[in-house]
């Protein structure tokens, strides 16, 4: 199989749509997340002016979200609320299913009480997952979960999380007590533009403390038709990598990676950038302080000069990759400038 993957500018969020061919004359395409609230419609609009019209007759339309964060489920609701009669699969993972209903109905009186901004905001996830049910639902869409068990579709992968991993995040993001002693809110400090020149890797490497909820998204490997390999990472971390790697995934042959959590530092290391080594980095991002930091940015040119990195916040528009551009249409594209 070989892909199209297109990284829309969604702001600091995730808006990807993969679209896949086969030599079959069969074309996938895969929703992977859809941004904020009100970007739907955007990615909407690419799909029916760039990829809809050249499609074959046989066709797959599916969704994938790879966390429930507002900045990844709110945008794609809005696609399945448009698309959703096209659409055969939806992969997703619902936290609730791994707790008890005393757990559940706790967190929501929590959050009723507003207790704490994170239980909220946790609670806020749960209703989204709750919409997408429902969708499915009312489009007969057949659900998988989105985990490395559950759906594995030739050279398309779930490589994390797997259903171990994912599970013991869910019972640390769902405890209460966990929630109200942490503060994400806080956890920015500011940019020293010298020490993020001089010595980025050293702020890179300080703090790798991903949330639990940002470390049980979805991370998919692609796998082309000259098998070399493509991993979309959304906001994983330093902890999935290991738990990917323990469970046998390797690095070779890697053409990009998706630099996790729109560039942060707090979900990468300096050793997972050599481990992963591709030929470029590709990120989702609005372009601020935080996303992508320029300390992640210059611990990759340290250590891999040779390496591209390309972000959508670059004159706020698509960037495209293509494994095989004799397999699909010429959209007439320029070339992408990297960072």
């Amino acid at each position: 199989m070989d892909f199209v993957i297109d990284f829309l500018y969604v702001g600091d969020g995730d808006g990807i749509i993969i679209w896949g061919r086969n030599p079959n004359e069969e074309d996938f395409v895969f929703f992977l997340d859809g941004g904020n609230q009100g970007f739907g419609t955007k990615i909407i609009n690419h799909y029916k002016e760039w990829i809809k019209p050249y499609l074959y007759k046989t066709k797959t339309i599916a969704f994938i979200n790879s966390h429930p964060h507002a900045d990844h489920i709110n945008g794609l609701i809005e696609i399945v609320k448009e698309l959703g009669e096209e659409m055969t699969w939806g992969i997703y993972n619902d936290p609730v299913k791994f707790i008890s209903e005393e757990l559940r109905e706790n967190i929501k009186q929590s959050a009723l009480r507003k207790e704490d901004a994170d239980i909220d905001h946790l609670y806020k996830s749960f209703q989204k997952v709750q919409e997408l049910n429902e969708l499915c639902e009312q489009y007969n869409i057949q659900k998988f979960e989105a985990l490395s068990d559950a759906f594995n579709y030739e050279e398309i992968k779930i490589v994390s999380p797997s259903r171990e991993f994912y599970t013991s995040k869910v019972q640390l993001f769902t405890n209460i007590d966990f929630l109200k002693k942490v503060d994400y809110s806080k956890s920015f400090t500011e940019v020293n533009e010298i020490l993020e020149s001089l010595k980025p890797c050293d702020i890179v490497d300080e703090k790798n403390d991903a949330s639990p909820e940002n470390l049980s998204s979805t991370v998919i490997e692609l796998i082309d038709s000259n098998n070399e390999r493509y991993l979309l990472t959304s906001d994983s971390g330093v902890e999935s990598f290991d738990d990917m790697e323990k469970n046998g995934f390797n690095t070779e042959n890697l053409n990009f990676v998706q630099l996790p959590h729109h560039g942060s530092r707090r979900n990468i290391s300096t050793n997972w950038i050599g481990k992963f080594a591709p030929k470029m980095f590709l990120i989702s991002a609005e372009g601020n302080e935080k996303h992508p930091r320029k300390a992640v940015l210059n611990c990759i040119k340290k250590n891999l000069p040779n390496c591209k990195i390309y972000s959508t916040h670059k004159n706020k528009g698509t960037i495209s990759y293509t494994t095989n551009k004799s397999v699909f249409p010429d959209r007439n594209w320029g070339n992408a400038e990297p960072i």
